[in-house]
């Protein structure tokens, strides 16, 4: 196996970010990843794509299935969705099992997870972003058990009990109660806290990526292919840390940050698998830190990383 670092693609554009000042709100210390003049490409996010109407996202049949849908990209620009972001309609509420590009006119089946267990009816033909994400821990734990899968079975699969198990206990350690169990419900409870996290935390001219702390502890690593695509995309990925503050019982953490958690990136160990649409997925679990990185089209398209 080689480092992460031995990708030209994904040392280059690291190499690149300069830190920002850090921002410290309710628990969370967020330090922002800038880099100016980067390139960056004419993908779509998925939010953007459906707002086009140039995408369309279903269940792959009438039978449906847990842990597949189907996406038509009827543009002519390829399409970023990103790991953890939560669909929302059809038959029961998913989130995405990896980050994915889908080329224009392409359609591919996207590996998915349940996070709405009580439901298997029709709400809708079509599913829509819900501007959130699964929340930063079980993110965490999704994708270790997604790379299990992947050197095992060649499939993005998750663990899906234990996930519903997860998210039923945060329910119940929230004490909110939601008629088909959906994650959904429990980040409406929290919808005026979301907001003001998302402004305190809104992206900085020129940010592509951020380090996230709750309290003292490092919680997470994003980072992604341009200010633009980070700018869109951050308010959802945000909204997954800013779950897990709730819980926490954290205060703000004064001082400097090290930030020696790109340097533990670099240096990881990684298998690599086909993307589901376009690229190469960069899978490690090493050196203390686990996680994922999607280049494609000579791009770091979506880098994300945890304590492992």
């Amino acid at each position: 196996m080689k480092t992460l670092s031995e990708n030209s693609v994904i040392r280059t554009q690291l190499a690149k970010i300069a830190f920002g000042a850090p921002i410290r709100h309710a628990g969370l210390t967020v330090v922002p990843l800038i880099a100016l003049n980067m390139d960056v490409p004419n993908w779509l996010l998925l939010e953007e794509a459906l707002l086009a109407g140039c995408v369309d996202i279903t269940e792959i049949s009438s039978a449906a299935s847990v842990s597949m849908l189907r996406l038509t990209n009827h543009g002519n620009r390829a399409v970023l969705l990103l790991d953890g972001e939560e669909l929302v309609g059809a038959k029961q509420n998913r989130v995405l099992n990896t980050t994915i590009i889908a080329a224009g006119h392409q359609t591919v089946e996207i590996p998915v997870s349940c996070v709405e267990q009580g439901r298997w009816a029709y709400r809708s033909k079509t599913f829509r972003s819900s501007g959130r994400s699964l929340y930063a821990s079980v993110r965490r734990q999704k994708l270790e058990d997604v790379h299990y899968s992947l050197l095992r079975l060649r499939r993005h699969v998750s663990n899906q009990g234990a996930l519903w198990s997860k998210l039923a206990d945060r329910a119940t350690q929230l004490k909110i109660q939601s008629p088909t169990g959906a994650m959904g419900d429990v980040f409406d409870c929290y919808s005026e806290t979301l907001a003001v996290c998302r402004t305190v935390f809104a992206a900085q001219s020129g940010q592509v990526g951020a380090l996230v702390y709750l309290g003292s502890k490092w919680s997470g690593l994003e980072v992604l292919a341009g200010p633009r695509i980070f700018a869109n995309a951050w308010p959802r990925l945000l909204s997954g840390y800013v779950m897990d503050a709730v819980v926490a019982d954290v205060v703000d953490s004064p001082g400097a940050r090290a930030c020696n958690e790109l340097r533990a990136v670099l240096e990881a160990e990684a298998e690599v698998f086909p993307g589901v649409g376009l690229g190469e997925e960069y899978r490690f679990h090493d050196r203390g830190v686990v996680g994922a990185a999607l280049v494609a089209e000579e791009t770091l398209a979506h880098l994300a990383a945890f304590p492992g």
